[in-house]
Order: structure tokens, then sequence, then C-alpha cells
């Protein structure tokens, strides 16, 4: 070989060596080389090794071009995971397990005594706004924040969180929203079968202790003697609690290893349930029942979201055992190099 063509031959290879070198995340050369000697092919076979056994595939640095939130097939988009959480939340009744089912029995009975004594707790509740000024200025304000309030400090926490480009706060205020969907829906099914009437309505009306439960789909029975608004027939469960509550499960859950999340999170949505009262809203079952609903919606919708992406968590972790390789590539006279890390 003449000394220009050596030259000449070095030189190609050099500058391959340091494109190959800082163009390789993993491995990106072998795939422009058309054919590969047997180090190439030991190469492939040990990356596809590391591939199947960390079952990784790298995700895209860019969280807004990810298929986790705007997906329509993905498990991971936004509305396939919201119809897998009605599922899931359907189905949880037939898996339940021994101390759930006794948690059950508990929240059952104490609805039940809740019931009992609702008009003495209403008696209490319905004058607190003429004792205290300051509960007759602030209730009115904090039982917003279980409709519209509370609907947009969630919006607002995803914008400024998309803003920030916080993909945690993304990701939390869209599981609240899923949370308040799908605790709405079972809170104005079970209003319609229920149909029972609120303290408001109650004073105007029946007049009876606990108010009247009228029964399934009362709100459009054409036969009643009196025709009636819709607040004698949509007291329970409450539906200002339960999305205070499912609100609150979602981001306590999301953000438990601060401490004083949780406790503000649910105290806020207990003030909400509390403001219901003193609204004559809703009697204290409704409250009770509702802020359940809610907290189990938000715990529903939190855990289906860790469980689907369990296998992204642990392929970052598998990804972070990898070994540091640098592998030798040749394609005819030319060689290059690629690092792996």
């Amino acid at each position: 070989m003449s000394p220009t063509k050596k030259i000449s031959f070095i030189s190609n290879n050099l500058t391959i060596s340091i494109i190959v070198f800082f163009t390789c995340g993993r491995v990106a050369y072998p795939q422009n080389l058309p054919s590969l000697d047997s180090i190439n092919a030991k190469y492939a076979s040990s990356s596809k090794t590391n591939q199947n056994n960390a079952n990784y595939q790298k995700p895209s640095t860019n969280f807004y071009k990810a298929d986790s939130i705007f997906s329509f097939r993905s498990q991971k988009g936004y509305f396939p995971s919201l119809l897998n959480d009605f599922e899931g939340q359907i189905t949880a009744p037939f898996k339940i397990k021994t101390k759930q089912l006794l948690m059950t029995g508990a929240a059952i009975g104490i609805t039940a005594a809740l019931i009992h004594i609702d008009s003495e707790i209403d008696d209490w509740a319905r004058v607190q706004k003429q004792k205290h000024n300051w509960i007759n200025k602030s209730s009115p304000v904090i039982t917003k924040f279980g409709s519209n309030w509370g609907i947009y400090s969630v919006v607002t926490t995803g914008v400024l969180s998309a803003l920030c480009k916080n993909e945690k706060g993304v990701q939390t205020s869209l599981l609240a929203t899923q949370a308040m969907i799908t605790s709405g829906v079972w809170v104005n099914i079970i209003k319609i079968l229920t149909g029972r009437e609120r303290p408001i309505a109650d004073y105007t009306f029946s007049k009876s202790e606990g108010g009247t439960w009228y029964g399934p789909f009362a709100a459009w029975d054409q036969d009643l003697a009196v025709r009636k608004p819709i607040s004698a027939f949509d007291a329970f469960p409450s539906g200002h609690t339960a999305t205070a509550f499912s609100i609150a499960t979602v981001f306590a859950s999301q953000y438990k290893d601060i401490k004083a999340i949780p406790v503000i999170c649910y105290s806020a949505a207990t003030l909400v349930g509390i403001s219901r009262l003193t609204e004559h809203q809703h009697w204290a079952s409704d409250v009770f029942v509702g802020g359940i609903m809610g907290y189990l919606c938000g715990k529903q919708v939190v855990n289906h979201y860790n469980k689907t992406h369990q296998n992204h968590v642990n392929s970052l972790s598998s990804k972070s055992k990898n070994k540091t390789e640098l592998i030798i590539l040749q394609n005819g006279k030319q060689i290059g190099f690629s690092l792996e890390w």
C-alpha cells in the first residue's frame, strides 16, 4: 500500500470512528452497515440478548411526544386508560378480599347509623352560619372547591406543570380529571336510583326526618302529585364531596413522600364535605358516602396508572444495570467503534 493510500485509509477510519462514537446513544452504527463480519454478528447477538433480558425500549425524552397521554390505542393513553378505570371499578366488587369486605361492612354500618341521625346533625349544621360570621363567609367559598373551583384548580395545576415541563405535575392533573369523571358518573347513577330529598328541599316539601327517598327515576316520574325541583331527588350521595376527595386522593397518593401534602389535601376535602352540611345541601350520610366514593375512585385511578407504567419503571432500572462496553465494528476496509452505556 502506498503512503498516500495508507494515510487516506487511516484518515477515513479515524473520521468514521469519531462520527460513530458521538452519534451512538446505545447502538446506531450497525443499522448503516450492509454486511458485518463475525465480530459484528457477535455484537448484534449480545445486544439482542441484553434487550430481551432488560425488556427495554428507550422512551422518547420529550414527554409531550410520548404516547402515554395522547395515544388512543396504547393502554397508557388518556382515554383507553379512562375506559380501563371504569372497567376496574365495575369489576372491583367481584375481586374483593377479606380485609376490603370488612371495611365495606364497616362503611355500610356507619352509613346506616348516620342515616338514623341525619336530622339531628342537620339541626346542628343549619344554624352554624347564623351563629358564626366566619362560617357564614367561608362556607359558600369552600363549597365551590367541590365543583367548578376544584376543576379550575386541577386544570391550572396541569397547565402550569406543562409550562414548567413538570411531567409528574401534568400526569397527576390528568389522573385527577379521571378520578373526577369516574366518581361523578357513579355518584349520578346512585342519585338517580335513590332519589333522596335534599335538606333544603325537605324544609319546603315533605318535611320528613332525613328527607324522603323517592326511589329510582323519581325525578322523571310524571305521576307525582306535585312536581318538585331536582333538589328533591339528588341528595344521596354528595357529588361535591366526591369530587373533592377524588382530587385530594390523587394528589395525596402522587406526592405521599411529602408528608404535608396528604394532610393538606384530605383536610381541604373534609372542609368541602362539612360545607355541604352548613349550606343545607346534604345530609351527613350523603357526605360520608360521597367522600368514600371519591377516595376509592382516586385510589383506583392511581393504582391503575402505577400498574400500567410498571414496565416502564422496571426498564429504566434495568437500563441502569447495563455495563459500559466498547465494540469494534468492521465493514470491508472500514473500521468503527461504538460505545454502549
